[in-house]
């Protein structure tokens, strides 16, 4: 009796030792999530991921760490995704939670009760791919493959399975001389973290607006009103193609996704007379982000090419938003998901662009799939982040279209609708 009463104390010490080093862990990938992605961070610190999920003391310890790490990449996100259900905070917060509890339970498989160092390298390997693959690609941010390229940037497939293989080598070693040197863990982890702090930051590229030819003109035009809003811009849209024709010319001009809201056949003559004769003058080719309507109010988010010589052509999103966009659910109101569906557009120059719309930035499988299938020349990035409040997310989502594209060394252009300001004027970043 007496000793019962006496391990009472003592088991719940031990729940809040527990606890404790759970809610460390969690603060670990937090720190890890917040160092490696944002302006002016580290993106290659991504890449130590792997390794610390490998290293961790349990699996619900692997968990909390992925979570955390996902929560500290998400931190600006839940103002974003409650600003598309009426500005609530309870349903952004909510959607995080879940991205979190996606990314914890996908990432703590990249850990192994196993003491065997085949099993605790296949572990991680284990992870990464399901990370990357569907289901769980529509759900977890900031995926160690991004981070190669910043390391190994233009090393391409090679680089691709360097960010599965080499994480999982380093674990093995480090769990086969675990015992003759007990702290080298520790001491290969931080040094380790050190260098990839040091190259991501020396590394570190902010979005371009200009590549060889083309120009990706970023906007802060905020949500799409009315008839006379999207009148203003086409409009405005017609005297920056005027002012680039002055400044260099570009063969191509891209828009962001949605500039003009939902596209109505009664528009395209106010676009042809603002924007399309005036960038036939000049021989640009006019690529603007349209949503496409379909019988049942269905959409598809589309880029239209309009070309100096009448022609046209149409790429489109394989993966609009869950939730605020793509609701399969749903039978009208959705916009249409399909991954083999056609995101290339080509240039009158000869290249080949693959466009990548917005949520698709944080899906690395998407340009898996373009540079197996495709083998694009440049990748465009098409977004429309009126309802993200602040920057730091939009230079989140950037940094992993950008990182993916440096990567396969392709030339990367990004153009992006961003909250309104008092002018409303274009911008070109």
């Amino acid at each position: 009796m007496n000793t019962a009463v006496e391990t009472v104390p003592e088991r719940n010490l031990a729940d809040r030792t527990a606890l404790m080093s759970l809610a460390l862990a969690a603060a670990l990938g937090a720190s890890l999530g917040w160092l490696a992605w944002g302006p002016g961070r580290a993106p290659a610190l991504a890449a130590l991921l792997p390794v610390l999920l490998a290293l961790s003391k349990t699996r619900s310890h692997a968990f909390a760490l992925g979570a955390g790490y996902t929560l500290g990449i998400l931190r600006h996100t839940a103002a974003f995704i409650g600003s598309w259900f009426d500005d609530s905070l309870v349903v952004g917060a909510s959607a995080v939670a879940i991205y979190a509890l996606i990314s914890g339970s996908i990432w703590c498989l990249g850990w192994s009760a196993s003491s065997r160092e085949w099993r605790k390298a296949a572990a991680v390997v284990v992870a990464w791919s399901l990370a990357l693959l569907p289901p769980a690609a529509l759900g977890i941010p900031g995926h160690p493959l991004v981070a190669w390229g910043v390391i190994a940037p233009g090393s391409g497939w090679i680089g691709v399975a360097a960010s599965a293989l080499v994480p999982a080598g380093l674990v093995w070693a480090m769990q086969s001389y675990r015992k003759r040197y007990p702290r080298v863990r520790v001491a290969a982890v931080m040094t380790l973290g050190v260098a990839l702090a040091v190259l991501g930051l020396v590394r570190y590229l902010p979005a371009s607006s200009h590549a060889p030819g083309v120009a990706a003109v970023s906007t802060e035009w905020g949500k799409t009103g009315g008839i006379e809003d999207v009148l203003h811009r086409i409009y405005s849209m017609g005297q920056m193609s005027e002012r680039l024709a002055e400044d260099g010319n570009p063969s191509a001009v891209f828009w962001p996704e949605s500039i003009i809201g939902e596209y109505d056949p009664s528009l395209y003559g106010i676009l042809e007379m603002d924007v399309l004769r005036p960038a036939e003058r000049h021989g640009q080719t006019t690529i603007v982000g349209i949503d496409l309507p379909y019988p049942g109010r269905r959409f598809e988010n589309a880029a239209v090419a309009f070309y100096p010589d009448g022609r046209s052509a149409v790429a489109v999103a394989r993966q609009p938003a869950p939730v605020s966009l793509w609701r399969p659910w749903a039978k009208q109101g959705t916009f249409l998901a399909d991954w083999k569906a056609n995101n290339m557009l080509s240039l009158r120059s000869g290249q080949r662009v693959a466009i990548i719309f917005c949520y698709e930035e944080y899906m690395p499988i998407l340009y898996l799939i373009n540079e197996a299938k495709d083998r694009p020349d440049m990748y465009v990035a098409l977004a429309n982040t009126w309802a993200e409040r602040s920057p730091v997310g939009s230079e989140i989502q950037t940094q992993h279209s950008l990182g993916i594209a440096r990567l396969f060394g392709r030339p990367y252009v990004k153009a992006e609708n961003r909250p309104a300001n008092p002018t409303g004027l274009q911008r070109l970043p």
